[in-house]
């Protein structure tokens, strides 16, 4: 999940030491990364060094015109009157219950922010991972199939959706089904109010992972035709059916829009790295350039969680110094460059028992709210 950058500054440093003290046990605390100020001088100095703030909570004493607020940030005023009439600008009462006024908060920040809106009401129904690496071999697909069946193990309703140029859903998933699931694109495309019923009626099932998918097979045409408003609407689709708990992406390692919205729309992205120099420099190279290529910066690296596929025991020299906070491993595999059948991929003891544990360490706490 995408967190909230939110800078609180107000010159009561007891007042401030409330909030924190309430924000660091409250539910929705989690959601927040907070920092407080109570001189103007500082204040101003942080944000002439962070240009990524959503939220900026200020009293009027301590802010003034000269501090450089870019365009995305929303500033909220705290008032000691309960009605302060201001049209240009938001503001909250002070001496409110502290849960209250963090829901007063959120409120004006999503009536800003439409993009977040959506997230927060998706994030109560689905959680949408992505799996990505910009370096090609890094075992994406063989990833994102395996988390779609652990997780659908422990009985979450999981859908996987594979959004690469070349599909490799049928090495993984299987179905009786005779529809194909092709001609969604058609609804997709054509904003149908028939979307969400065709989202049913195309959905594959396989049995033997319990997991739904789409069978889009190799057409790599109609991939590249996807543009970003078109993934968008059928995420969102898939969303609203209300029956998945998690919604695993498999991208393929392109910059191209398709799979830059599937990153902007995602909860939370499972950035896979070989253990070389040469694949820890393409995901810092992207993540440098976060602002340039999706807008804004940090947009993508708040919600990364970086794994190492295809692991050897030792960690090469270029991660160790890399900013990259790598919070998981998964192992080599020889047995699988002589591959024969997908229930190989999927049914390897070591592998899930390593899948397993990042699952419930970095996605299932998380969406149960533990941090």
């Amino acid at each position: 999940m995408k967190r909230i950058r939110m800078v609180i500054a107000d010159s009561n440093v007891d007042y401030l030491e409330s909030f924190s003290s309430f924000m660091r046990h409250a539910s929705e605390g989690d959601r927040f990364i907070i920092s407080y100020f109570s001189e103007t001088a500082k204040l101003q100095s942080f944000i002439e060094q962070n240009d990524s703030i959503d939220i900026l909570l200020t009293t009027r004493e301590l802010f003034n015109n000269s501090i450089p607020i870019t365009g995305d940030a929303t500033i909220i005023y705290l008032d000691d009157d309960v009605v302060v009439a201001h049209e240009e600008s938001h503001s909250v009462y002070r001496y409110q219950r502290l849960n209250v006024l963090v829901s007063n908060i959120l409120s004006i920040y999503y009536e800003e922010n439409e993009h977040a809106g959506r997230m927060l009401a998706r994030s109560r129904k689905a959680k949408v991972i992505s799996v990505y690496s910009p370096s090609g071999g890094t075992g994406k697909s063989t990833v994102a199939a395996n988390m779609s069946k652990q997780l659908a193990l422990r009985n979450y309703k999981v859908f996987y959706l594979n959004l690469e140029l070349l599909q490799s859903t049928e090495l993984f998933f299987s179905s009786e089904a005779d529809n194909p699931s092709l001609q969604l694109f058609y609804y997709v495309k054509a904003k149908s109010p028939q979307l969400l019923s065709k989202i049913e009626s195309l959905k594959k099932y396989d049995p033997y992972s319990m997991v739904d998918y789409f069978d889009f097979e190799l057409n790599a045409l109609e991939m590249l035709e996807l543009n970003s408003e078109d993934v968008e609407r059928l995420l969102n689709g898939i969303v609203e059916t209300g029956t998945y708990d998690f919604i695993i992406i498999d991208l393929d390692s392109s910059l191209h829009e398709r799979n830059q919205r599937a990153l902007l729309e995602s909860d939370q992205i499972i950035w896979l790295l070989s253990n070389d120099a040469q694949s820890v420099q393409k995901v810092t190279s992207i993540l440098e350039a976060e602002e340039k290529i999706f807008g804004k910066e940090n947009i993508l690296k708040d919600k990364s969680t970086f794994i190492v596929n295809k692991f050897t025991n030792e960690v090469v020299q270029a991660a160790r110094e890399s900013e990259l906070v790598i919070e998981g491993y998964l192992p080599f595999v020889q047995e699988w460059i002589t591959l024969n059948q997908s229930a190989e991929v999927l049914n390897h003891e070591l592998f899930n028992q390593e899948v397993q544990a990042i699952l419930q360490d970095k996605v299932i706490r998380e969406q149960e709210g533990v941090q």
